[in-house]
């Protein structure tokens, strides 16, 4: 997955997250509606997460 700054992504559990800041090999995410921002390395958020469509986001 090509993953950018400003992407959506849905995690396993529905919660939608926004990408804040993408570096080599690390990504940073924040809960679309919450506080939540965390960093992780870009393989796990490839396993736990999928970029969302926009027919979802809307």
């Amino acid at each position: 997955m090509k993953i950018q700054l400003g992407d959506i992504l849905v995690a396993k559990n529905g919660e939608y997250y926004r990408v804040v800041e993408c570096k080599e090999g690390m990504v940073s995410l924040k809960r679309v509606n919450g506080y939540t921002l965390f960093s992780c390395n870009q393989a796990f958020v490839e396993s736990m997460f999928y970029l969302a469509t926009s027919s979802a986001i809307a």
